[in-house]
């Protein structure tokens, strides 16, 4: 079978927590809300993105306990494919605790758990797809994907895993997908030169800026597009929903100002509910949210 996408990355369970304030050193406070929720990047792409009606594959690492088993099981029930999970003994799943304020922002407490064994996972190749994507990996691991590159195009969100790189490594990647405080982290320029120093080494680069909009360079071309006007219950998984909003355009073939609405629009709903896969569209849903916000004409196919 030939995937659309072939997810690599974290597999996790989440403790989000909805709060008022973050409490300072010895001190308690009280959570509006509390939610135990699976999540990790790579999974919660590999979610969106077949919810959209993309074929996805998943290739991570859980523990062998109850919370990988059912990690597995909420991602296979929403159409990915986990064939290539690995299951590694006396490990346990990876955890995040979130902290979720008010106003939608967040903070994270992270247990990498049996995502620490991602590399040795990629052992057995890697199936054949038309884009690899690569969320909070190791330097190591993306290296691993870069040499064994099989035709596909290679994606990469760094989020956590920004720490490990420098712009040299990326070298040969088709897509990067980051946030503002990662671009400036790996080039210590702000966005525009930073963008541009980076499009000179990888195919195409976007940068998600939050209510800020989104910032995209791909060799001399540059766009810069608004966010959609929603309200931000929970940001968590925002920047992953945007990135399978935009790889679903990018397999269609879409021109990059679509392809960036479309990460947009998929994003801006999921902000709206609580936990990372909360108000994840199908594609049903998503053409009548840009419909409602008068983008027809970027509406996927039916």
């Amino acid at each position: 079978m030939v995937f659309d996408i072939v997810s690599i990355g974290n597999i996790n369970i989440d403790l989000s927590f909805r709060l008022g304030s973050v409490p300072r050193e010895d001190s308690e406070v009280l959570s509006d809300d509390f939610m135990l929720s699976q999540g990790g990047s790579a999974a919660n792409l590999a979610f969106a993105a077949s919810r959209l009606g993309l074929k996805v594959v998943m290739l991570g690492c859980v523990g062998d306990d109850k919370f990988g088993k059912e990690g597995v099981e909420e991602l296979e029930g929403e159409g990915v494919d986990c064939s290539v999970v690995r299951r590694v003994k006396g490990a346990r799943t990876g955890a995040v605790c979130i902290l979720v304020d008010r106003q939608g922002r967040r903070s994270m407490v992270a247990f990498r758990g049996a995502n620490e064994s991602l590399a040795s996972a990629l052992d057995g190749g890697i199936p054949e797809t038309g884009i690899v994507h690569l969320s909070n990996v190791s330097r190591a691991v993306l290296r691993k994907v870069l040499g064994t590159r099989k035709g596909y195009r290679i994606s990469l969100d760094p989020g956590g895993g920004v720490k490990e790189l420098v712009v040299g490594s990326l070298v040969g990647l088709d897509l990067l997908l980051l946030n503002e405080k990662e671009c400036t982290a790996l080039t210590g320029l702000p966005l525009a030169k930073g963008a541009e120093l980076l499009a000179k080494r990888v195919g195409t680069v976007v940068v998600k800026r939050g209510r800020e909009g989104v910032y995209s360079a791909r060799g001399e071309e540059l766009y810069c597009q608004p966010s959609f006007d929603v309200r931000a219950v929970d940001t968590t998984g925002a920047g992953d929903a945007f990135d399978a909003g935009f790889l679903f355009g990018t397999l269609r073939g879409r021109e990059m100002e679509e392809c960036l609405s479309l990460g947009q629009a998929v994003a801006g709903m999921k902000i709206g509910g609580f936990g990372a896969r909360s108000n994840l569209p199908s594609r049903q849903k998503l053409v009548r949210f840009l419909e409602e916000h008068h983008l027809a004409k970027y509406c996927p196919e039916m």
